[in-house]
């Protein structure tokens, strides 16, 4: 099921909250709106908005600030906009380097903005589909059996039937049994499809 392409506004003033919801809609895009960062925090589980546009001067907890606290969330792939009246470059760097997606300055443009909205969606997207599949992966690993966990790491490293069989101290028949069922349960269609699973959502320590 595709996820809900929804943004949330946060901005003291309410006409530019407005501007930007009503923006928004023409894209098909739904939105939600806060006068300031305290709350948004009140009323938004800090992984639950795909975008936020998001004003650094903001009563009370800086922009700047609520970027911090999304960014340090544990599993929080929300794509922060941080826009500006009083754009300069050290605030543009800070805001980079604390996770923003986009740096926008004032008075902003429509169509640009839209586009980046866009674009911060479908990484989103991106990344929560991902996710999906490393924990649809996983929940299938977790479906073998002791001896086919053994079978399955060894067909990952490459090892033929007869390799397994002698590594593992069983018959070649059982072990192209154990093989079966590893194939059937990781919905792999391929040998080289298993492999590539498993590096892709399951890469060795240290590899990514």
């Amino acid at each position: 099921m595709p996820h809900r392409r929804h943004v949330a506004i946060v901005d003291d003033e309410a006409s530019v909250c407005e501007s930007l919801a009503l923006l928004l809609s023409t894209a098909q895009i739904e939105s939600r709106t806060f006068a300031s960062a305290e709350d948004y925090l009140a009323s938004v589980p800090l992984d639950e908005s795909s975008c936020v546009i998001l004003d650094n001067q903001l009563p009370g907890l800086s922009g700047i600030g609520l970027l911090k606290r999304i960014a340090a969330a544990e599993d929080c792939d929300t794509a922060v906009i941080l826009i500006s009246g009083h754009g300069d470059v050290p605030t543009a760097v800070t805001a980079m380097k604390c996770g923003a997606f986009h740096f926008v300055e004032k008075p902003l443009d429509p169509e640009a903005l839209l586009l980046t909205v866009e674009e911060a969606l479908g990484r989103t997207e991106q990344v929560r589909d991902r996710q999906t599949q490393v924990q649809e992966f996983r929940a299938r690993r977790a479906l073998l059996t002791q001896r086919e966990h053994e079978v399955f790491a060894l067909l990952v490293q490459g090892l033929p039937t007869k390799l397994i069989a002698r590594q593992l101290g069983i018959t070649p028949r059982t072990t192209e049994h154990h093989r079966a069922a590893v194939m059937h349960k990781m919905q792999a269609r391929t040998i080289s499809h298993l492999v590539r699973m498993a590096l892709s959502f399951d890469p060795p320590a240290g590899e990514t």
